[in-house]
């Protein structure tokens, strides 16, 4: 190899050491924000958002991203590190309890860096946040307020919830001490409260007996319940017992009451009709009577009227005989009459009658009733 080679080596490889010494490339990905710190200015104010950076000269320059994602931290017995959770493998914080029973808790923290202070927690705590912002104050915290319970309240139920959640409020506070450095808590978990054999014992066989009694008085109430309710229903009979009698009464009265009505109105009726009855006889016989009344005046007055006709005639007839030769008319007429009176006579005649003796006197008798006059001057 000649010397010019040797050297073109030299040169190119110093151009890489170079470039090395002078670029810099970092890239701060999309869960994370980065902070810098230069040689001349020390920490950047200002924390840098997801992108990759080119620093020049590489040399003076350096970023450090942080995760800004949601992280758990634990205190916990467990082994192993379970979901990225930061811890010791023998880590449940131990206090006493209002009584003086030891509580052993197990306690989970989620919780995130605030962008706006992560240059901050870069200058307090770099990348370690947990044990040296987090643990702090959470020990102080659950040591306040487990110690105000006795050991039964804060071990289950609803003491345990309420623990839990004066817990995280305090430590989610916006005026606590872990908000006001950069770090948001958003859940707060009690995993298990372990105390002494002999005592969790106790509580057992308390919880048994709370139990015994809990379920002897659901059963005294359901049987309370059972016997109410059969009260109920056999009262429930009798009522209805009572409303079907008083219904069956108040039908029977109604029913009753309904047919002395229709008797009533069938008296009232047969006695209208007794009484139309009697009114229509009676209507009936004075206009039987009017008629009759009616028919004898109309009698009468056609025999008056008759009688006065017959007077009339006769008057007439009388009159006839008063007219000039009348007379002659009536001696034929009395002469037909003797005739018929002489026709049924038979035999002879009586001792000195003659048939001119009769027909003398007959003459004589016609004269003096049709001129009375003349005989009267005989």
């Amino acid at each position: 190899m000649s010397a010019r080679s040797i050297v073109t080596i030299v040169i190119v490889v110093g151009a890489l050491l170079a470039s090395l010494l002078l670029f810099d490339v970092e890239t701060v990905r999309g869960d994370q924000y980065g902070v810098k710190e230069t040689w001349s200015d020390g920490v950047v104010a200002d924390p840098l958002p997801p992108k990759t950076y080119f620093l020049v000269p590489g040399f003076s320059q350096e970023i450090y991203p942080y995760n800004m994602g949601m992280q758990v931290w634990v205190m916990n017995d467990k082994a192993e590190r379970h979901e990225k959770a930061e811890g010791r493998a023998t880590d449940s914080y131990l206090v006493q309890s209002k009584d003086q029973q030891d509580m052993r808790i197990s306690l989970q923290v989620q919780w995130q860096r605030d962008p706006a202070h992560v240059v901050a927690l870069h200058k307090i705590a770099r990348d370690n946040v947990e044990e040296r912002l987090i643990r702090p104050e959470v020990m102080r915290i659950v040591k306040d307020e487990a110690t105000k319970l006795t050991a039964l309240d804060a071990y289950s139920g609803e003491g345990l919830v309420r623990l839990q959640n004066i817990i995280e409020q305090r430590l989610a506070a916006k005026d606590g001490e872990l908000r006001m450095r950069g770090v948001s808590v958003a859940k707060f978990v009690i995993e298990h409260i372990g105390l002494d054999a002999k005592y969790t014992a106790e509580i057992v066989a308390r919880q048994v007996a709370i139990q015994a009694k809990l379920r002897a008085d659901e059963e005294t109430k359901t049987a309370m319940a059972q016997a109410e309710k059969a009260k109920a229903d056999a009262r429930a009979d009798y009522e209805k017992t009572i409303v079907q009698a008083e219904r069956d009464k108040a039908k029977g009265i109604l029913s009753a009451e309904q047919k002395a009505r229709e008797q009533v109105l069938d008296a009232e009726a047969s006695a209208k009709k007794v009484e139309l009855a009697a009114l229509a006889q009676k209507n009936q016989n004075v206009l039987a009577a009017t008629g009759e009344q009616e028919a004898g005046n109309l009698r009468a007055q056609a025999i008056l009227a008759l009688g006065k006709a017959e007077a009339e005639a006769q008057k007439l007839r009388l009159s006839a005989y008063a007219v000039p030769g009348a007379d002659a008319f009536v001696r034929i007429e009395v002469a037909k009459s003797l005739a018929e009176a002489f026709k049924g006579v038979k035999g002879f005649l009586p001792q000195g009658v003659t048939y001119n003796t009769v027909g003398r006197d007959f003459e004589g008798a016609l004269n003096l009733l049709v001129n009375p006059q003349s005989a009267s001057v005989k």
